[in-house]
């Protein structure tokens, strides 16, 4: 597959969720941010990334194997440490200097929330620390990885709309009868723009709730990075609470991977699997309608598209892009 590298001045500096940790075992594999092909792999040390190319004949180093905490060209069989440096050229006699060129791109890589995150440039911040996903108390659960044949910011901005609820997720999520937004406000802070106190009718309770005729729950939602968002979503008779936070891969300009985490503050004898087939359910939802809107990417000009004031989450999301300078995915 042919890859066009996207540079954006904020992405690149970003950590983007890219695998799930439970999955990157003894094998590296190959993921795709920004267009840049990416290998990762883990060692006793931890877990790293690299471009994924072996500067010798440009093989494909996911497709390799890890030997000794290193990880080896499957062409002829270049060794590179963590730090990208090659450590051994089995072809070259024995006692020669190995060229200094001869070292891989390596990135930032860490391992949070039972994911795997890489930034292909200088993490402009740490990962943010998020207690009730960070503490094993609230059974976080990872969920995905959805593959969406869309723009990430228009995932994002799905996210912010509380509007599509009764519609897309209708009689899950929300209801036609109960569709009537309240006023709200959106509040903008240096890293972040959120809202607070939404209260959504939901048909279907958490699984674990003590509601069987569903309940009025109330949302908070942030975006605190362009592709990165959370919400809690409250039972105020009880103080039953679940935590989403959702991140984008973006893949292409048209193209991204969605991880989620799960939280939850009760019900902890329900099978886990109930809450992440839940997810699986509504991201579904969310993705048959994105994959078809048009533009593809999301216009940053409030005048291509019709707004209305129940959408000012996903306006003033719009806004902090543009005053971000944020390119991928935006028109």
């Amino acid at each position: 597959m042919a890859l066009q590298r996207l540079h954006d001045p904020v992405l690149e500096h970003d950590w983007h969720a890219v695998y799930l940790a439970s999955e990157l075992k003894d094998q590296p594999v190959g993921v795709i941010i920004l267009g840049e092909r990416v290998a990762l792999y883990r060692s006793s040390r931890g877990v790293h990334a690299m471009q994924d190319l072996c500067v010798h004949r440009g093989a494909m180093l996911s497709k390799g194997w890890v030997k000794d905490d290193v990880l080896v060209c499957p062409y002829h069989g270049w060794q590179y440490d963590s730090s990208g440096q090659c450590v051994c050229i089995p072809a070259q006699p024995k006692g020669e200097k190995i060229p200094l060129r001869a070292k891989a791109v390596t990135y930032a890589c860490e391992e949070k929330y039972g994911f795997i995150w890489v930034c292909i440039g200088e993490p402009a911040a740490p990962i943010p620390h998020f207690e009730e996903f960070a503490n094993p108390e609230y059974h976080p659960l990872p969920c995905g990885p959805y593959k969406v044949a869309a723009a990430g910011t228009r995932v994002i901005e799905n996210f912010t709309d509380f509007a599509h609820l009764m519609f897309v997720h209708q009689d899950l999520l929300g209801h036609p009868d109960y569709a009537e937004l309240p006023d709200f406000q959106v509040v903008k802070e240096e890293d972040r723009i959120y809202i607070e106190n939404i209260p959504i009718f939901q048909p279907v309770a958490h699984s674990g709730s003590d509601k069987s005729e569903g309940t009025t729950y109330v949302y908070m939602k942030e975006v605190y990075r362009p592709l990165s968002a959370r919400l809690s979503k409250a039972d105020p008779s009880n103080g039953q609470t679940l935590w989403i936070m959702l991140t984008v891969l973006p893949v292409a300009a048209e193209e991204c991977v969605v991880f989620m985490m799960v939280s939850r503050n009760y019900a902890y004898d329900v099978d886990d699997a109930n809450f992440i087939k839940f997810q699986d359910i509504v991201f579904e939802q969310d993705a048959r309608v994105i994959e078809t809107q048009k533009p593809e990417l999301l216009p940053l000009d409030l005048q291509v598209e019709l707004n209305h004031k129940v959408d000012r989450f996903s306006i003033a999301y719009r806004r902090w892009l543009k005053e971000l300078g944020v390119v991928v995915g935006t028109v």
